[in-house]
C-alpha cells in the first residue's frame, strides 16, 4: 500500500482515522512521494513477487491529489508485469473524464468512499466545511459513464448503521454491486472524538441482521450483490480461509509506504513506533523479516481465553487487533451469527 499524498486530503472526514494517527507522529504530513522513490518501489516490488501476483494499493489522505502524470508513470512501470493488480481508495470528489480514461487505460480498479445517502454523509466535508456529496455522486456518475470499476466503501458511523435499510435500497437504485462496510475507529492515544458518532453494540447487533437479510433476500432472487465482509462469513462458515485482512483472527503480512518511503506493517498502525525504515535503504525480503514486523503478526495472534470457549470462535477468531481495541462486537456478532450461521452454510 502507497500513500503517495500522505495524509494530505481535500476533505475534513470528522472520523477519519489517519487524521488521528498522523497527529501521533513527529511529522503529520510525509510530503508527495518523488518518481525516483516510486520507481525504486515498483523495482523492489516486481523483484519481490517474483511470478506471484503483485497488489499494489494507493491510500491517503486523498491519493490522487498526488497527480494524474503520476499514476501514469505506475502505469507504464507495470506494464511488463503482467499479474499486476492496481486499486485506488479515492473520496471521488476529484474524479474527471481524464483521470476515467487513466483508470480504464492501466487497469485500475477504484474504491470509492461514500456513507449512503445524502443525508448520511454529514461527517463528510470539504476543507472549507461544506458537503462533500454532490461531489462524489458527480463522480460517480463519470465512472459509470466511463465503464471504471469500482466498488463502494462505507463506514459504519452510527447514521449509517441506523439507516441501512434506506441506503441499500439506495445503493440497489444506484446499480452499485460491490459493497463494503468496516467500522468507524476511534482515534488512538486517548485523543477526543464524539462519542455519538460510533454506534452501539445493540445497534450494531441489529445492522448486521438487517442486511444480512437484503444480501440473502438478493441471493435467493438470483440477483447477488458482493458485501464483503459476509462474502468471507460465508466462506469461514463453509471451513474455508477468509481473503478480507483481519478476519482470519491475524494480521496479514502486508507493507505500507508513506510518501518519504517509511515502511509500517500496517495502514492502522502507520505510528512513529511500527517505523521499520525506508524502503530507499532497504528491500521487501529484508522488511519482511524486519523484527516490527514478525512482532505485529505475533501479537495479533493472542485471543483472550473467554474467546476460544465461544461456539462462534471459528467464525469471529477475534478479528482484527485494531478493531479489537475499541469496536464493541462480540455480543452482536454472537446474535448475529446465531441468526445467519444456518443460511451462510448454503450459500456458494
Amino acid at each position: 500500500m502507497l500513500k503517495p499524498a500522505s495524509g494530505s486530503c481535500n476533505l475534513r472526514c470528522t472520523y477519519c482515522f489517519y487524521h488521528s494517527l498522523a497527529n501521533m507522529r513527529e511529522s503529520y504530513c510525509k510530503g508527495m512521494m518523488s518518481r525516483e522513490l516510486l520507481k525504486d518501489i515498483i523495482d523492489k516490488a516486481i523483484s519481490f513477487a517474483g511470478e506471484d501476483r503483485l497488489y499494489i494499493s494507493f491510500q491517503g489522505g486523498e491519493p490522487l491529489l498526488r497527480g494524474k502524470q503520476f499514476f501514469e508513470e505506475v502505469g507504464e512501470l507495470l506494464s511488463s508485469h503482467a499479474k499486476t493488480h492496481l486499486v485506488i481508495q479515492t473520496n471521488g470528489t476529484l474524479i474527471d473524464d481524464e483521470w476515467c480514461g487513466i483508470f480504464n487505460k492501466y487497469g485500475y480498479l477504484l474504491g470509492l468512499s461514500l456513507d449512503g445517502c445524502e443525508e448520511d454523509n454529514r461527517c463528510r466535508i470539504k476543507a472549507d466545511g461544506s458537503p462533500a456529496y454532490p461531489d462524489i455522486m458527480r463522480g460517480v456518475e463519470l465512472l459509470k459513464k466511463h465503464r471504471v470499476p469500482f466498488n463502494v466503501l462505507t463506514v459504519l458511523n452510527r447514521a449509517v448503521v441506523k439507516d441501512i435499510d434506506r441506503i441499500y435500497a439506495f445503493y440497489k437504485a444506484q446499480g452499485f454491486r460491490f459493497l463494503q462496510f468496516i467500522p468507524c475507529l476511534k482515534p488512538l492515544g486517548g485523543q477526543p472524538y464524539d462519542q455519538s458518532a460510533y454506534p452501539t453494540e445493540k445497534e450494531y447487533a441489529v445492522f448486521l441482521k438487517k442486511l444480512f437479510s437484503y444480501y440473502l433476500a438478493d441471493i435467493k432472487a438470483g440477483k447477488y450483490t458482493s458485501i464483503r465482509q459476509f462474502d468471507n462469513f460465508v466462506r469461514l462458515a463453509r471451513g474455508e480461509v477468509a481473503e478480507q485482512c483481519g478476519m482470519n483472527g491475524y494480521c496479514s503480512h502486508q507493507f505500507v509506504i508513506e510518501a518519504d518511503g517509511t515502511v509500517y506493517p500496517c495502514d492502522f498502525y502507520c505510528l512513529d513506533e511500527y517505523a521499520m525504515g525506508n524502503i530507499a535503504d532497504s528491500d521487501f525480503e529484508k522488511l519482511s523479516h524486519h523484527p516490527i514486523a514478525v512482532n505485529f503478526i505475533k501479537e495479533s495472534l493472542k485471543v483472550e481465553a473467554k474467546c476460544k470457549k465461544c461456539p462462534y470462535f471459528k467464525l469471529c477468531a477475534g478479528g482484527c487487533k485494531r478493531e479489537r481495541i475499541d469496536v464493541a462486537k462480540c455480543d452482536a456478532y454472537r446474535q448475529f451469527f446465531a441468526y445467519a450461521l444456518p443460511e451462510m452454510k448454503n450459500i456458494y
